[in-house]
């Protein structure tokens, strides 16, 4: 029996706004994490909220998650990029007093990080408490769990909202894939805002049914950027780089940064600049990477013509997949213990 999907939810009672609706002294106020079982996705929960700063993890052996921190740093460094102002950024219009006051302490990795540990222990307990077996059982039965945090600003309450999601974590079925190459380059690359989520919803539907991701191209230039969930790397055949766009200029994913270190353990260089597809068929391999992918090596790609470029086997791509599926497994810090489920 697979778990049903769970959402937990900080809320805090009191407030700092009076019963006329006016500003007033801060009243003493308490947090309290609630969980509910959910039918939905998390797509479809964060398409519930308002935009905001959000992150997906992964669970390795159910109770670590990769690099941890790094996602909770995140969610902290989106949230001061992104703005609420009323209407958004539009002619230089600045948040609301309370929304800064609000939003100030969970703008801070050490405030976001202590939140969300807590969020995420309780949400992660009530998950796996849908199985009755006693623990060793249920580390045996049940599978990874996907993990999606939201942090946005409630305009109805006047609060912070901060939100996680429990799904089963769905893997590639295969050890290769198909993408193609469409869409253009997002704004704000470096936030990870919620907004994308409904930004590539059309994206999303116009990949075929057995295409795994799309890619996103400058048409002008014909680089190749990212992908809508991933990043994007190309391995170059006479020099045996990897090539994968410069760091600001898109969302440096959290399996990114362990694949940078993979290759500098093995001495494969690595080079940020924008994979062109000019220089597709120089490419030995290339590949895609995500929380839920891992490494996941491209077989077919799509090219914006309507042509198809395809990849064989490469032997340096296999070490990579390898070690970076290792090293997740190191990395992986562990929010609950065995005896805590």
């Amino acid at each position: 029996m697979l778990p049903r999907n769970v959402l937990a939810i900080r809320k805090t009672w009191g407030s700092t706004i009076s019963s006329n609706g006016s500003h007033g002294l801060p009243h003493p106020s308490t947090t309290e994490i609630l969980t509910t079982l959910t039918t939905k996705t998390s797509h479809a929960t964060l398409l519930d909220y308002p935009n905001g700063s959000y992150t997906g993890m992964r669970t390795f052996n159910k109770v670590g998650i990769m690099d941890f921190t790094g996602h909770t740093a995140r969610l902290a460094n989106s949230l001061q990029q992104i703005s609420f102002a009323p209407g958004g950024e539009e002619g230089g219009a600045k948040e609301d007093p309370e929304v800064v006051a609000g939003l100030a302490a969970l703008r801070t990795h050490e405030v976001m990080t202590k939140e969300t540990t807590d969020l995420v222990r309780a949400g992660l307990k009530f998950y796996y408490k849908q199985f009755k077996e006693p623990a060793q059982d249920l580390l045996s039965a049940v599978g990874e769990t996907k993990v999606t945090v939201l942090c946005t600003w409630d305009p109805k309450d006047k609060e912070p909202t901060l939100l996680a999601h429990f799904e089963p974590l769905r893997t590639p079925k295969t050890p290769r894939c198909k993408v193609e190459v469409h869409g253009s380059p997002r704004h704000h690359a470096t936030a990870k805002d919620s907004q994308w989520v409904r930004d590539r919803s059309k994206l999303e539907e116009a990949l075929s049914k057995d295409s795994n991701e799309a890619l996103l191209l400058d048409e002008t230039t014909q680089d190749v950027y990212e992908g809508l969930s991933s990043n994007f790397f190309a391995l170059d055949r006479a020099t045996k780089t990897l090539v994968t766009a410069p760091l600001d200029s898109v969302l440096t994913g959290t399996i990114l940064k362990v694949v940078v270190n993979v290759c500098e353990q093995y001495k494969i260089p690595v080079k940020f600049a924008f994979p062109n597809l000019k220089h597709v068929d120089g490419w030995e391999g290339a590949f895609i990477s995500s929380t839920s992918r891992l490494v996941l090596p491209i077989e077919t790609m799509v090219l914006p013509d309507g042509s198809t470029k395809q990849f064989g086997e490469s032997a340096t791509l296999e070490l990579i997949r390898g070690q970076v599926l290792k090293e997740c497994h190191k990395r992986a810090e562990s929010l609950l213990s065995e005896e805590e489920l």
